[in-house]
């Protein structure tokens, strides 16, 4: 038995808007996670930082110097920038000079070589 057309594309606009509830619970999940993530604006020390995406690489720099820092390297994110300031109060220097956000900064090697759990593998 053939179907008609407009029953076909009934099961496809079900399936794309179970896709996208998805997509916007982990885009809400994820933004969540980062908000609780940053870093108090007291803490120094070696950070990553997010910058907004009009910032390029000068301004980046320029912003972690604004705020007594020195940037220690740029990462494969655009946006986001390994830099260290000893002085207490660092990332709250960093906002006011133009950062969204700090983070303590993360090492994936692990992760991707044991996978979720974070641990160095055994020797």
């Amino acid at each position: 038995m053939i179907a008609a057309a407009g029953t076909l594309a009934r099961p496809h606009r079900l399936a794309l808007g179970i896709a996208a509830g998805l997509l916007a619970l982990w885009a809400a999940s994820f933004a969540l996670l980062l908000h609780a993530a940053a870093l108090p604006p007291a803490r120094s020390g070696t950070v990553l930082v997010l910058f907004p995406p009009r910032f390029g690489a000068i301004e980046a720099f320029a912003a972690i110097a604004a705020a007594d820092g020195t940037p220690v390297r740029a990462t494969w994110l655009p946006n986001f920038v390994l830099a260290d300031g000893p002085d207490p109060g660092f990332v709250g220097r960093l906002r006011a000079a133009g950062a969204l956000a700090a983070y303590s900064p993360f090492d994936l090697g692990p992760a991707l070589v044991d996978g979720c759990t974070g641990l160095p593998p055994e020797r």
